[in-house]
């Protein structure tokens, strides 16, 4: 019984360990070194916060910069495969609450939510089901459907996905694509279901929710979430805060 219990340890911690490895860059930005030190190294690139990055190696003596003290860590930036070195200040791993805590600095800020949308975001919380989402949400009104689906989605609530697609209707195509992500929300949708072959358009999505809705789940890690996060963000900075 006791080799069994070590052999399942042995098999169980590699996958512990591997969910552990990814996470985001925290602080509003750090700069990606050559080297682990800030002497002889150089700045590869700044990676602001929320890149996502997966850990390669670590340095096991501690050090201290100034008032920091840390772990040099060797990182590899998931989107542009950049490689190099950070403090573990800068660092939140899967499962730390910094990571959501980041998520949710972005639905506190999007650039046309306003507090008369607070109410509609509640009943739509309250009242919304699987089965009857789509029916549901020809009450509301279709301009700012998708911010009510990235609140929904920062608590990985399924529901953000009926709503998102409705967001999609064409119907509404006129007025929803002046929105910075109106493009980028099939690829959303694309991410929040990685395990199924859809085809990105509106009828697909709207026959698989339809057909499958008791049974969908969100069960990308945080980390991934906050990859599209973060490309929300930036696609609102790059289109209604041309300046920022």
């Amino acid at each position: 019984m006791k080799k069994i219990l070590v052999l399942c340890f042995l098999l169980l911690t590699p996958l512990a360990l591997a969910e552990n490895l990814t996470g985001i860059i925290v602080g509003r930005y750090a700069n990606l070194r050559s080297a682990p030190n800030v002497i002889n190294s150089t700045i590869l690139t700044k990676a602001f916060r929320g890149t996502t990055l997966k850990i390669l190696d670590k340095q096991t003596e501690k050090v201290t910069i100034g008032e920091i003290e840390g772990y040099w860590y060797q990182v590899e930036l998931i989107e542009s495969a950049e490689k190099g070195w950070l403090l573990d200040k800068y660092i939140a791993l899967e499962g730390d609450p910094q990571i959501q805590d980041y998520i949710k600095s972005i639905t506190a800020s999007f650039y046309y939510y306003r507090s008369n949308l607070d109410d509609q975001l509640k009943e739509i919380k309250k009242n919304l089901t699987r089965k009857n989402a789509l029916e549901q949400l020809k009450n509301y009104s279709p301009r700012f459907l998708n911010y009510m689906g990235y609140h929904l989605l920062a608590e990985k609530n399924v529901l953000s996905i009926p709503v998102l697609i409705t967001f999609m209707n064409p119907e509404f195509s006129k007025e929803n694509s002046q929105d910075a992500n109106y493009n980028f929300t099939w690829e959303l949708l694309e991410r929040l279901t990685p395990n199924t072959l859809i085809t990105s358009n509106y009828q697909s999505f709207l026959y698989w929710w339809q057909k499958y809705h008791e049974s969908i789940e969100i069960s990308l890690p945080w980390y991934d979430l906050a990859t599209i996060f973060k490309k929300i963000q930036d696609n609102e900075n790059r289109v209604y805060r041309k300046n920022f």
